[in-house]
């Protein structure tokens, strides 16, 4: 009966890495599918890591996959970004070797990303929770508002409190949204919008860990956010020599043509990180619908004009709604 118990639980065992050698190679298969859902809004529902117990859905709770390798910065923005990590894992270096202990109370750091969309800010976020071997919760705004008067602030707590029993990293996207200026109070609103403030500040000053702000609108935030937040880094728009790095970063792997010419296009276009991915996933289209073996440098340009003109008409710039038809 024994014996037969321990082989049962060896075949277990067996069985558990044998799973987990297929998640890890369905996940490596599929991560660049599971992005793309998520950008359409599928957050929270898409892999096991998603189910994090006593979230509640206040958290997109995200396993951080990229390194610096996958990271296309200015200099001196990943200078930064590393000095972050560099204390976090060299704290009571740090604070014996300066003699910081009246001053540097614990190993916490909140960074505050600033910069346009798609230049960066949250896949710096993501390779520092994997540099540090820790999970990330992604907050947003709209997940932590409730009608109701008071529970705003109480999920801002169970946010923090979750971070912390999970030794997760903060990530609130959109942060002048929850941390914007607060007002003269007229109404019950902005009463409330004043209290979810001070209980996110006080929440900050006490919690042990790293959380990082994201915003385009810096100037939004409160100020007495300024002097709680420790480091503000600012992402700016790639130039052509890190274009052409994060043309070719984007497209390792990938089935291209032998004319693709990346400098071309890095110079051509005055593109963000995130841009320069969806003019790779038009450029896929077009070569998918053209039904090509490989994307082509016709493709990329094309591609890339349909983005130009996207962002030009949302920008109100060019308000001709003809000119963002296919050009598949």
């Amino acid at each position: 009966m024994a014996n037969s118990k321990k082989s049962l639980e060896r075949e277990v065992v067996m069985l558990r890495k044998q799973v987990e050698s297929l998640n890890d190679k369905v996940r490596s298969r599929f991560d660049f599918l599971l992005d793309e859902l998520r950008e359409l809004g599928y957050r929270n529902k898409l892999s096991p890591e998603k189910n994090e117990q006593d979230s509640s859905g206040l958290v997109s709770v995200i396993v951080p996959r990229k390194g610096f390798s996958d990271l296309i910065l200015q200099k001196d923005v990943e200078t930064q970004v590393k000095m972050a990590i560099k204390q976090i894992q060299n704290y009571s270096k740090m604070v014996k070797g300066y003699g910081l202990n009246r001053i540097l109370r614990s190993n916490s750091i909140a960074l505050n990303f600033i910069g346009l969309p798609g230049t960066g800010k949250t896949l710096a976020a993501e390779v520092l929770a994997k540099t540090l071997g820790k999970k990330m919760y992604a907050v947003r705004y709209s997940d932590l508002v409730d009608s109701y008067i008071g529970e705003t602030s109480k999920n801002i707590i169970k946010v923090f409190s979750y971070a912390k029993e999970n030794k997760a990293i903060l990530f609130f996207d959109e942060a002048d949204s929850i941390a914007s200026n607060r007002t003269n109070v007229m109404n019950a609103t902005d009463s409330e919008n004043n209290l979810t403030r001070n209980v996110l500040l006080k929440e900050l000053e006490n919690f042990d860990g790293v959380v990082i702000f994201a915003t385009n609108l810096a100037e939004n935030i409160d100020k007495a956010f300024e002097r709680r937040i420790h480091m503000h880094i600012m992402f700016t728009m790639p130039d052509n020599k890190e274009r052409e790095k994060i043309w070719k970063a984007l497209c390792r792997g990938l089935k291209i043509e032998k004319d693709v010419d990346f400098r071309n296009l890095s110079r051509r276009y005055n593109f963000s990180g995130g841009n320069i991915r969806n003019a790779i996933l038009n450029a896929a289209r077009i070569a998918l619908n053209n039904d090509k073996r490989r994307i082509s440098m016709e493709d990329f340009v094309k591609g890339s004009d349909l983005v130009e003109k996207g962002t030009l008409f949302m920008s109100g710039i060019n308000n001709n709604a003809r000119e963002l038809r296919y050009i598949g």
